[in-house]
């Protein structure tokens, strides 16, 4: 069992779900625009191919030549040491109209460089952990689908995480943890403000998730009853198949389907945007 597995699961309910809710949206997925400038620390690209989204990839040097549209998404992995050409280069892409996604170090390299005075780092690192969250009761995009009844999401801190706190009360918590709050001085967890035109997600950790922990007799149940709890019926093949179902547990896949399907409802978010702006 591993966490690939659990993302190839997660990908497939998060497409089974879109298409079961808003089957238009689908089309947002494959022909939103997505930039993602590669980091050292997190892998979040291999979220976008694992979901069978498009994404250019280039270096964090490339920013300052790169050319950006209002259309876009830019995700910049942890831990995004881009120069100050690039910076200046997001503030203008941001606030011209595009999306903005930026994980873990990026709050200091980027986010409190570019939009000082929204959020910063507490200067509380975190160690190698695992959380529980709580989906915060706002009206955002990213949280669409996330979360039912019986759901029980954990959210892997890598060692070294920077917690996130609030400057701004403009800035939207879209989810937090009472156990990040105790431990290591602040509970958002994910992030989001508007900047002119345009909106930024920030998060603690990273979107590619590389494990979770069994807590519950709930979490040692087998992918297919996530399936199952979240109104996605398998065929028996699906079932079966090692590459996803049948070699990934409950936990690993609800833990991927948190980012899988908040990745993908940001895409469509973008999309919607976009199409919006043309008319």
């Amino acid at each position: 069992m591993g966490m690939i597995e659990g993302y190839r699961s997660a990908a497939k309910l998060t497409r089974s779900r879109i298409a079961a809710s808003r089957p238009e949206d689908l089309e947002h997925l494959s022909q939103t625009q997505v930039v993602v400038v590669r980091g050292c620390y997190d892998q979040g690209g291999q979220v976008f191919d694992l979901c069978q989204i498009p994404a250019t990839r280039i270096q964090a040097e490339q920013v300052a030549a790169a050319r950006f549209n209002p259309d876009q998404i830019l995700f910049v992995n942890c831990p995004g040491d881009i120069d100050a050409r690039g910076l200046a280069k997001i503030e203008s892409f941001v606030a011209q109209g595009g999306m903005l996604v930026t994980t873990d170090w990026a709050l200091t390299n980027v986010i409190e460089r570019v939009f000082p005075g929204t959020i910063a780092y507490n200067r509380r690192a975190t160690g190698d952990d695992v959380v529980r969250v709580a989906f915060e009761e706002v009206e955002d995009p990213f949280l669409e689908g996330l979360l039912d009844e019986n759901d029980d999401p954990l959210w892997w801190l890598e060692g070294s995480s920077y917690p996130i706190k609030v400057l701004d009360p403009r800035v939207r918590v879209l989810v937090s943890s009472r156990e990040m709050a105790e431990k290591y001085g602040e509970a958002p967890i994910v992030v989001a403000f508007e900047v002119g035109e345009g909106i930024v997600y920030h998060l603690t950790s990273h979107f590619y998730l590389q494990r979770t922990e069994t807590r519950t007799a709930r979490h040692q149940a087998g992918a297919g009853a996530y399936a199952s709890q979240k109104g996605v019926s398998l065929s028996a093949a699906e079932l079966s198949d090692p590459t996803s179902f049948a070699g990934s547990s409950l936990t690993e896949v609800q833990s991927a389907y948190t980012s899988a399907r908040s990745l993908s409802n940001l895409v469509i978010s973008q999309g919607r945007r976009v199409s919006s702006r043309k008319g």
